[in-house]
């Protein structure tokens, strides 16, 4: 059996290493995302901006009145900004999804 010198051992970890490395950049962490819904609560038309909340009573705003009223539903992604707390969490991406006197009559 042949015997490995350390020079062989510190290359071999050096290569390791570089691996790890190697594959780190190439497969990046991912953001967390997670669905949540909304309902509007209010409309600030001077500088169309949207108040809506969640389930928790968290307030969440966006830009973009459009079609948009108070007591409507929207369902919407979030982004975790890679952190613990939700104040700094961003909506990604919305959709209107019905209004709650709608949900109602069910």
């Amino acid at each position: 059996m042949k015997k490995y010198g350390r020079d062989t051992f510190v290359a071999g970890l050096v290569m390791l290493v570089l691996f790890i490395l190697c594959v780190g950049m190439l497969w990046p962490a991912q953001a967390e995302t997670y669905p949540a819904v909304l309902m509007v609560v209010d409309l600030d038309e001077h500088e169309d901006v949207v108040i809506a909340v969640d389930f928790n009573g968290n307030e969440w705003t966006w830009t973009g009145i459009e079609d948009i009223f108070p007591g409507d539903m929207i369902a919407v992604v979030m982004d975790d900004q890679d952190t613990e707390i939700i104040y700094d969490d961003e909506i990604i991406d919305l959709r209107y999804c019905g209004w709650i006197e709608g949900w109602m009559d069910i």
